[in-house]
């Protein structure tokens, strides 16, 4: 890469990104009741719980399965969760290409977002539906992520070492292209060997992430027992 490129660090702002996905939220459920007559929210809180977090981690195996597909390396693809930043995430921890990254942030969005809730209407799935409605709330940043690096013509995506940061790297100036979804942190020179990532574990849960599962866990437990 030439010596004029940049490499921009952004920091996710979630609180526009939560006020996002609860907008989608509202305008998916507005739009299932209008189509269709019979759905109803499942009413089993634990059921929906439990169901809700595998997909949620299917969300980030798809991430994974894009970056491969668009040619990142599977040894270099890591799983996290970090419940206390409201967090579940999927890294490729090195370089990789436009393609890529916009291969990977639209894969859960389509595969169990789009085709699963058309599936879930047309044979009547109501926890599908739910499923998927709630996987298309949490691909917001996903989408806001897509639209953001779609329109930059020269730039190349790579892991900042942190769960809510990423580098864009770009000889284009990309503090002219402001969002209100995440904020430029740093910018440094390019430097090739500030993105080799070494001793990548494939998979990372915090502890407060185990106390909060727990803790929802049980909540959930004793509701649907009462």
């Amino acid at each position: 890469m030439s010596k004029n490129k940049k490499a921009y660090y952004f920091k996710m702002n979630l609180v526009p990104a939560n006020i996002l996905a609860f907008v989608i939220l509202i305008i998916c459920f507005i739009f299932t009741v209008v189509i269709d007559k019979n759905y109803r929210f499942d009413s089993n809180v634990l059921v929906l719980f439990i169901t809700m977090m595998l997909y949620f981690c299917l969300h980030e195996f798809l991430h994974g399965v894009g970056y491969f597909l668009g040619g990142g390396h599977r040894d270099k693809i890591k799983y996290g969760i970090c419940l206390e930043k409201g967090l579940l995430y999927c890294m490729d921890c090195e370089e990789i290409s436009k393609k890529n990254i916009l291969i990977s942030l639209q894969m859960p969005f389509m595969v169990i977002g789009v085709i699963t809730y058309i599936i879930g209407v047309v044979f009547n799935l109501n926890l599908l539906i739910t499923l998927s409605i709630v996987n298309l709330t949490g691909a917001a940043m996903d989408l806001v992520m897509f639209f953001y690096i779609l329109r930059i013509k020269d730039v190349v995506y790579s892991e900042s070492g942190n769960n809510d940061e990423f580098v864009l790297i770009s000889s284009e100036n990309l503090e002219k292209k402001k969002s209100i979804f995440f904020k430029i942190i740093k910018v440094k020179d390019y430097r090739s060997e500030d993105f080799i990532f070494e001793n990548i574990e494939k998979f990372t849960i915090t502890k407060k992430s185990i106390i909060i599962f727990v803790i929802f866990l049980i909540i959930f437990a004793l509701e649907s027992l009462l």
